[in-house]
């Protein structure tokens, strides 16, 4: 006999030829109902994804799960994957433990790829000029539990010297360093920002790649008091540049994330709070 006929069968009077159902009846069946969708409504609620370049698309952003230096291993399994849990996005990573550079970059992406091949390129195709952007924030918070060793947790976008967005018009990379842990930028330290929400030492220097035939400028901002949440002004970062001559006149914003630059550490994020404003 099914459950709900147990039920049923349970409210039958003798007397009669019919069933009563009782309210403490309709509350077991709700229960048991309850009990027997759990396990659906669980399944439904969450989404893992482990290939290299896969995405979960999440409000206006994309989850992407890029594992772009693994290819440097050579010893060892490397295991990283994206997820998204009642609507709340997050990554793992488990790491062969032994350094072999950046091997992967997590991240929350908003805007147009900065990899296009230029040939292939019809129209423009970034996401913001840079000229005419006159306010961009963000605010998040995160839950971040990693060991003791190398990665952060970082924006990165990516300035172009073309309206065309493509590798070969590739320009400059700018990193924002919030968190960190036995890892360096890149570079040179060139100086200091002070922004509304924090002190940053400023790092360039140029990026070089044979595989492409291609070099670009990196600047990273580096913050003093690390952290896992809180508020940037965008603009504050960007006008600092332009002082500096550290981007070209006319550039396009192609890309802007969020993610954890990942070389030996095993740890999980969960983005608890995500929030961009671009004007």
């Amino acid at each position: 006999m099914s459950v709900l006929a147990s039920f049923y069968f349970l409210q039958m009077k003798p007397e009669d030829n019919y069933i009563e159902i009782n309210k403490n009846s309709w509350k077991n069946i709700l229960i048991i109902f309850v009990l027997l969708a759990s396990p659906l409504l669980l399944f439904a609620q969450r989404i893992e994804k482990h290939n290299s370049g896969e995405i979960i698309n999440w409000k206006e952003f994309e989850i992407n799960n890029n594992k772009w230096g693994t290819y440097k291993i050579k010893k060892g399994t490397y295991d990283q994957s994206i997820f998204l849990e009642n609507d709340m996005p997050g990554w793992r990573w488990k790491t062969p433990g032994k350094s072999y550079g950046v091997l992967g970059y997590p991240m929350i992406f908003l805007g147009t790829s900065a990899w296009y091949k230029l040939n292939e390129i019809k129209s423009d195709n970034y996401f913001k000029n840079l000229e005419e952007i006159k306010s961009f924030n963000v605010d998040y918070k995160t839950d971040l539990k990693v060991d003791d060793k190398k990665y952060n947790l970082a924006f990165d976008f990516w300035l172009h010297n073309s309206p065309k967005v493509a590798f070969e018009t590739i320009g400059a990379e700018v990193m924002i360093w919030e968190d960190y842990n036995k890892f360096k930028p890149f570079g040179k330290k060139q100086g200091k920002l002070t922004t509304s929400n924090g002190q940053y030492e400023v790092y360039t220097g140029k990026i070089f790649k044979k595989e492409l035939n291609k070099g670009w400028d990196y600047i990273a901002f580096v913050r003093l008091n690390k952290r896992r949440s809180g508020k940037l002004i965008l603009m504050e970062f960007i006008n600092y540049m332009k002082e500096h001559n550290l981007y070209k006149n006319n550039s396009y914003l192609s890309s802007f994330e969020f993610g954890t630059e990942i070389l030996t550490s095993t740890g999980e994020i969960k983005i608890l709070q995500y929030e961009v404003e671009i004007k």
